[in-house]
């Protein structure tokens, strides 16, 4: 393929490239929306400059497009940030390897891929997460997964939960364990945390640890975050300052 088709190609893949704004958050972020019926693995190399990494070898055309297109974003958040390199690494549990003197986070909906990165001196962790809404039936069949008994309260029960504030603290503690793993180091489930909070007019929330993760993250500790409705789903981020 050579570079104008390729090119044109990509374009068609990777669209509507955009810097987006996180109150209080002092690094960048970036974000796309991605075509997976558009993608080639002929682009990684234009994309990424380099090629996909082995352990996606045996993904679907689904996976290796989301990956791509959340790596991309990724790389363009640390070219704004003056990277010298723009490798992102893939980690236990796929928790990305961020270069020496940054940290950030990755998440990707059906069809859109956002990141976070900021500098190590400036912040401890960020976890960003964003999801496309829940429909009712996919709600009450999910429920007991994602919820603790503290959390009912916020989606007017189990057995007819609303969707968009399941969706909404589903999201929340995602964010949460993209922000806490590189002090965890394993993975934890929904059942670590409880939604203290949600402030729908401000857009933020408070979660805390239903259980001890480590000596430093223990039962009890706060956390607070941001969240923004979109037009398919919601956004979280929880970012931890130095």
């Amino acid at each position: 393929m050579d570079d104008r088709v390729l090119s044109d190609s990509t374009d068609l893949y990777i669209k509507h490239l955009s810097e987006r704004k996180i109150p209080g958050f002092p690094g960048v972020c970036f974000q796309c929306e991605f075509s997976v019926d558009r993608y080639s693995d002929d682009m990684v190399n234009h994309l990424l400059g380099t090629d996909l990494p082995d352990s996606m070898d045996r993904a679907v055309a689904k996976r290796r497009a989301e990956f791509v297109a959340g790596r991309y974003v990724a790389r363009r958040a640390l070219m704004a940030l003056e990277a010298t390199d723009f490798s992102v690494g893939i980690g236990e549990n796929r928790a990305p390897v961020w270069p020496e003197s940054f940290t950030g986070s990755i998440s990707h909906a059906q069809d859109m891929a956002i990141c976070a990165v900021a500098d190590s001196d400036q912040v401890t962790s960020v976890g960003i997460d964003v999801e496309n809404m829940l429909s009712e039936k996919v709600a009450a069949d999910i429920v007991g997964s994602i919820l603790t008994d503290a959390d009912y309260p916020f989606v007017g029960g189990a057995s007819h939960p609303d969707p968009r504030m399941l969706t909404l603290i589903f999201s929340a503690k995602e964010s949460l364990f993209k922000s806490l793993y590189s002090d965890v180091g394993y993975y934890f489930g929904f059942d670590a945390a409880n939604m203290v909070s949600i402030d729908e007019r401000e857009g933020r929330f408070q979660i805390e640890l239903a259980q001890e993760l480590t000596p430093a993250l223990c039962r009890g500790l706060r956390f607070e975050g941001r969240f923004e409705s979109l037009q398919t789903g919601v956004l979280t981020s929880i970012i931890r300052l130095r």
